[in-house]
Order: structure tokens, then sequence, then C-alpha cells
């Protein structure tokens, strides 16, 4: 075992740092490779990091550090890409589903109602709110695209979508419940 390998599994924070300073952006760049966005890139790594170090006690590296910490990277981000796909299919399904369900609820609700309603729901919402949510949902923008659109973090973003939806679905409840019966009877 390496001495870096040896003194992570002992705890030792000084390694665990100096590993992490120096693997750090290398591996961010070997990730952005592959998933093509910076904020998943992040991501992945900050993951790779977290796991050698919540699994530093049962370490059982055969390879370098560097080869063990670049193959988690290569892997998590494959699986990133997977699921980015999965997403992606889910959405379309969930679109086509909801199309349909459109074209039945419209023999109950006017559809010029709803729209009415739904621009009504949106000006409600604080402006900054409004706009990520527009980008995220009606431009189909991931969340780290709309970060580095609007010089925001992440986590911003998710935040202005969470809040979006929950101030969306008081404004929309009396919609939102036909929807659902309608659903449940198919």
């Amino acid at each position: 075992m390496t001495g870096t390998i040896k003194a992570l599994s002992e705890g030792n924070h000084l390694a665990y740092e100096q590993l992490f300073d120096s693997m750090y952006e290398p591996l961010c760049r070997y990730a952005y490779s592959i998933v093509r966005d910076p904020g998943n890139a992040e991501e992945v790594v900050q993951k790779t990091f977290c796991k050698l170090w919540d699994h530093r006690e049962t370490l059982n590296i055969q390879s370098s550090i560097n080869s063990y910490l670049y193959r988690i990277v290569h892997n998590d981000c494959l699986n990133a890409l997977q699921q980015q796909i999965s997403h992606k299919e889910h959405n379309l399904n969930y679109l086509a589903t909801m199309d349909d369900a459109v074209e039945t609820v419209s023999d109950h609700v006017a559809v010029t109602e709803l729209q009415q309603a739904i621009d009504t729901a949106l000006a409600v919402l604080p402006p900054q709110c409004r706009k990520v949510f527009e980008m995220s949902r009606m431009e189909q923008l991931s969340y780290a695209e709309i970060a580095k659109e609007l010089n925001i973090s992440t986590n911003t973003v998710e935040n202005h979508v969470s809040k979006a939806l929950k101030i969306l679905r008081v404004e929309l409840k009396e919609f939102l419940s036909v929807c659902i019966i309608l659903e449940l009877l198919k």
C-alpha cells in the first residue's frame, strides 16, 4: 500500500487535502472531456473525493491512487451520461403523456382558460424565479446551463425552480386536481 493510500486509510486529513489539491483540476478536465458540462464534471469529481474519504478505511487499491481516481471518475461520468439520457427519455415520455392528458382535459376545460391560468400563475412569480423556471421548463436548459447563463450557482437555480413549482401548484391547484383525477381514471 503506498504512503498516500495508507495515510488516507488512517484518516490523515493532510494527505487527503494534498491529494485533493493535486488531482482536483486534472480530474475535472478529464470528467469534462466525457460529460461536456463543467458543472456536471465538477459534481462527479466532488462526489469521487467524498466517496474516497467515506470509504478510506476499507480502501483496497491495487494500482496507483491516481489511476484509481481516474477510473472512478470515468465510471461515474458514464453513469451521469446514462442518467441524462434516461432523464431526457422520461421527459419525452412525460410530454407525450401530457399531450394525451391535455386532450382529455380540453374536453372538460377550455384550453384558453387553462393557458390564462398558467399565464396568471407565471406572472405571480418573482422575476428571477420566473426567468429561471421558463429557462428550465420551456427552453429545456439544464440547471448548469442556466446557472452559467445567469451567473448564479446551480443550487440557486434549483431553489428558484423549486419555489416556482410550489407557487404554481398553489396557483393552479384547481386545474391540477382535474388533471390528476383524469389521469387516475385512465
